[in-house]
């Protein structure tokens, strides 16, 4: 117990490589939930509001019994604050490069359609008989999902953070979202 109290370096470190793992997994986690209850943000704030709770009675725990509880919070809190800070960049980055290798998709679709004068009923269909490597899975790590309808038209998109459908225009060459 005293290792908990009056934590040395080590105790931190692996608090803090443990806390950083949480925290991840809490926002990813949060990232990819479609139905939110109260809204994405709601959880978000609220793991704030509890980690500020905590530093606030820790803090009074530790005057009254010479602890050092207030450490855990205090890194717990800097890594929200760094994660929430990089988050969109890297957000934005796999929503980008997702979009990317799904137009590549699409080429390969209408090439495929060119050659052999109809589109492929799926993706393994056209990955098996044109013999290229199709990325599967997007950056975020959602599998691209690609639709044939009776019209001989297809579809192709993929879900993304805060419960968005990406689906490619072919007409317009570009992408929307929808929820």
């Amino acid at each position: 117990m005293k290792n908990i109290s009056d934590p040395k370096k080590f105790t931190l470190v692996l608090f803090g490589i443990l806390s950083f793992l949480f925290l991840v997994l809490y926002v990813w986690n949060f990232s990819f939930v479609w139905e939110f209850g109260f809204g994405l943000f709601f959880y978000l704030i609220f793991l704030l509001i509890v980690l500020l709770i905590g530093l606030v009675i820790s803090i009074l725990i530790d005057i009254k019994q010479s602890t050092k509880f207030k450490y855990y919070f205090i890194i717990s809190l800097i890594q929200l604050l760094f994660i929430w800070l990089v988050s969109n960049p890297i957000r934005e980055w796999q929503s980008e490069n997702s979009k990317h290798n799904g137009v590549a998709i699409v080429e390969i679709v209408e090439a495929y359609r060119e050659i052999n004068g109809s589109y492929p009923k799926s993706l393994t269909e056209l990955k098996n008989e044109a013999n290229v490597d199709l990325p599967e899975r997007t950056s975020i790590g959602t599998k691209y999902i690609y639709e044939l309808y009776e019209n001989e038209n297809y579809s192709i998109g993929f879900k993304s953070y805060y419960g968005y459908d990406y689906h490619y225009n072919k007409v317009e060459k570009e992408w929307y979202s929808a929820d």
